[in-house]
């Protein structure tokens, strides 16, 4: 039989010691918040130490068996004392809802079908609306006996002070630059390993997960169609329709990252750093054009848009707002 393992990264050794340390002394905490950037590999350490839990022979290190039943059923997705709670795909506002914690909840209060642990993990944790997280707040007072509760989130500030409180908190970073270009090594095919970590604001996973030609492509074609309606070429209406429907989180990740490109374009000929490293050259060709005070405002104005797009404001009305702003920087 093969063996069904999930691992933990390679940056990822300090915070897995800690815990295995407070596993084997019986300092487990209830609830566990696992906070940091997007892209830095919460989600694979969150798997592999929820396995560590379930796994009755795992070692001293944390390796867990890998052949028993219990290992099994978790790569399976079928551990009947695991759950993972993420919005609903139907729903509009992506909230994790007050209906999902009350069934973990209830759940939670069982005793474990295996005789030992219940891991149940949350996540983004910031998504959970007012009454969801309330709800499991009164689960955090009063914790159930062998039941771990692991959050994650890249926005910890977003959850009430009183739930992070009561969760340990393990800070996850973004890992040193050439262990990222290392452990990326021969993983990525459509581009260079610096400029996908430069895109990725030196998240391995997120730059792992840009390497996409088709996405790729669309950057280019975006960034191309947002220089020229900065040189008045295009209409911001027009455009803001066309990329209706891309992925507004990316989409506003990207235009910030143009907007920040152009300001430091516009201190020093040659930056030492860029995000868009493989576009310097036309972003060139716009930066002496823009004014300076405009564009520091503009990147406010994106930012603002970023902060807002869990909520339920019309995407397209938003992007026009923001292109039509963008014409006003030249």
């Amino acid at each position: 039989m093969d063996k069904a393992v999930y691992t933990r990264l390679p940056w990822q050794d300090e915070p897995w010691q800690r815990l295995q340390q407070a596993r084997q002394q019986g300092r487990l905490p209830h609830a566990l918040l696992f906070g940091g950037p997007r892209g830095v590999g919460k989600e694979a350490f969150a798997l592999a130490f929820a396995q560590t839990v379930l796994c009755p022979d795992s070692d001293g290190d944390g390796r867990p068996c890998g052949i028993c039943r219990h290992c099994h059923l978790l790569h399976s997705g079928s551990h009947p004392d695991f759950q993972w709670v993420v919005p609903e795909e139907e729903s509009k506002s992506g909230e994790i809802k007050i209906e999902a914690i009350r069934k973990l909840t209830a759940s939670a209060s069982l005793t474990a079908q295996s005789g030992g642990h219940k891991v149940v993990i949350i996540q983004p944790a910031h998504r959970m609306n007012t009454a969801a997280a309330n709800s499991l707040l009164k689960t955090l007072e009063e914790p159930t006996r062998d039941t771990l509760i692991i959050l994650l989130t890249d926005q910890p500030a977003r959850l009430l002070p009183t739930i992070r409180s009561r969760c340990q908190q393990v800070l996850f970073q973004i890992p040193p630059h050439q262990d990222s270009l290392t452990w990326l090594g021969g993983k990525i095919k459509h581009a260079d390993g610096e400029t996908l970590l430069s895109l990725a604001s030196g998240a391995p996973l997120l730059a792992l997960k840009l390497d996409d030609a088709d996405l790729l492509a669309a950057r280019q074609r975006m960034l191309g169609q947002f220089l020229s309606l900065g040189k008045q070429q295009k209409d911001p209406v027009a455009l803001a329709q066309a990329w209706t429907g891309f992925d507004g989180r990316l989409l506003l990740e990207w235009l910030a990252g143009w907007v920040i490109d152009l300001l430091r374009l516009k201190t020093a000929p040659q930056p030492p750093q860029l995000f868009n490293r493989d576009q310097t050259q036309a972003l060139h060709s716009l930066a002496d054009k823009l004014n300076s005070g405009a564009l520091h405002r503009y990147l406010g104005s994106v930012y603002e848009a970023r902060a807002l797009i869990d909520s339920n404001l019309n995407p397209q009305l938003v992007l026009e707002k923001l292109l039509i702003e963008w014409r006003a920087c030249r």
